[in-house]
């Protein structure tokens, strides 16, 4: 009897550790904003939430645009006041086409705007990185716009029904 709840305690603990061991680290943090002041700062001091980040980074999540037409979006930034040999490093699916692909950031805070294509609807994104040194330490932070063909209003193509 012994041997089958040592057994069954076994496998129940083989299985738990295997899905933590495979589960992503991020899933497991907690968001302290939605836990109020108290809440929030149990779960900072725990270690549950992630850590900020040193650049911060702020664009709309996705884009919406005419194929083979030229567009810009602009993308807030902020750096710290001790970071050095800032560059923001643009790259981008094989469907969208980049003017620039690397930004010196010299301001510790503004915004940049990236002109870009769209020759080809499907997945396309632009990813950015945002690379320097801060209290000696080389730091990188990236992000992800995707990037959407917008559909052609066709003024013939409308209907309009009197009743």
């Amino acid at each position: 009897m012994f041997k089958h709840i040592l057994a069954v305690a076994l496998c129940l603990n083989l299985m738990l550790t295997a899905q933590l061991a495979s589960a992503c680290g991020n899933h497991f943090y907690l968001n302290p904003d939605q836990l109020g002041f108290i809440g929030g700062a149990a779960i900072r001091l725990a270690g549950l939430a992630p850590p900020e980040p040193v650049f911060k980074v702020k664009h709309p999540p996705i884009a919406k645009i005419l194929l083979d037409t030229q567009s810009e979006i602009t993308i807030e930034y902020n750096r710290p006041w001790r970071s050095r040999n800032v560059r923001m490093q643009l790259s981008s699916s094989s469907g969208v086409t980049l003017e620039e692909k690397d930004i010196e950031l010299t301001d510790y805070d503004g915004q940049v705007t990236v002109h870009f294509s769209l020759e080809r609807a499907g997945y396309n994104t632009i990813s950015i990185k945002v690379v320097g040194a801060h209290k000696g330490e080389q730091v990188a932070s990236s992000s992800v716009i995707y990037v959407q063909a917008k559909k052609p209003v066709n003024s013939g193509d409308m209907q309009v029904s009197a009743r």
